[in-house]
């Protein structure tokens, strides 16, 4: 009872609560994963997180490191981290939003979690040409380097990680006619707007996962290709790989998922947990 109960604290349940549910299997890969954690913080020393702790959108990036150093992946596996930037200053306007710069939080954040990246990988970086997502991916880099890890990593611009062909008038149109973002993105996911005023959600998705199918043709193995991009592409890349839709809560600062390729499927692992899924029919058109 003893371990049932330390197990119930480590989840932040109460034990009584958690005996009576009648489906536990669904709480074994949150156990596992929490408990990874646990003993790996506790044992192997992982480097202060003091501002990814500090702020309410740093847990999902803990969470993610946990799956990354904790979650079971396969090395000589080729696998890719998609991930969105880190904390960025909150513009006036909309049409500022493609400068709008890290905060200096947002630095300190990414620089944590370069340092608590896994040691084994070698590290290929590739962002959008924003500057926020390059300076997230250069932070990310600084962090690796300063953890004494002798990886090899290079960095890279790709245009499909921002690119969103749209007449940006109409677009900030549909945004501000909507009560939330996540509103918006159901609509475009739904094909509610016209495909000439704004590019199908897919076409998308289709054009980051094009780049990553290159990308892995070049990937040498005990390697991870990050990719820095933004919030609507890595929730559209997931959705579409994964066919799981997550929108009722938004993707966070420095928050996404991670994929592992082998010849019939893909796993993937995120905050919901790891599915393993078929190729969709477009991968190989």
């Amino acid at each position: 009872m003893i371990f049932q109960k330390n197990i119930a604290k480590l989840l932040g349940k109460d034990y009584y609560q958690l005996r009576s549910k009648k489906k536990l299997g669904k709480l074994k890969f949150t156990i596992k994963i929490k408990l990874k954690a646990f003993y790996y913080s506790k044992f192997y020393n992982m480097y202060k997180m003091n501002t990814l702790k500090s702020v309410s959108w740093g847990k999902n990036a803990i969470q993610l490191l946990n799956l990354l150093n904790n979650g079971g992946l396969m090395e000589n596996v080729p696998t890719i981290l998609m991930l969105r930037h880190s904390e960025r200053e909150e513009p006036e306007i909309l049409e500022e939003i493609f400068e709008a710069p890290l905060t200096e939080r947002g630095h300190k954040a990414a620089f944590e979690f370069g340092m608590n990246l896994p040691k084994k990988y070698e590290y290929r970086f590739f962002h959008s040409s924003v500057p926020r997502c390059k300076n997230t991916a250069l932070e990310i880099r600084k962090g690796i380097s300063n953890s004494k890890q002798k990886n090899s990593i290079s960095i890279e611009s790709i245009e499909s990680l921002i690119k969103i062909n749209c007449d940006f008038e109409k677009f900030k149109t549909y945004l501000r006619q909507t009560e939330t973002d996540t509103i918006f993105l159901d609509r475009w996911i739904g094909q509610f707007y016209n495909p000439l005023e704004i590019e199908p959600a897919l076409a998308v998705a289709k054009r980051i996962a094009k780049d990553i199918k290159k990308l892995n043709k070049t990937q040498k193995k005990k390697t991870i290709d990050v990719f820095v991009s933004h919030d609507f592409h890595v929730i559209l890349s997931q959705f579409y790989l994964s066919g799981n839709l997550v929108t009722n809560e938004w993707i966070q600062y420095l928050d996404g998922f991670i994929i592992q390729f082998f010849d019939k499927k893909m796993k993937i692992y995120s905050q919901r947990g790891k599915v393993e899924v078929n190729y969709p029919y477009w991968w190989t058109n």
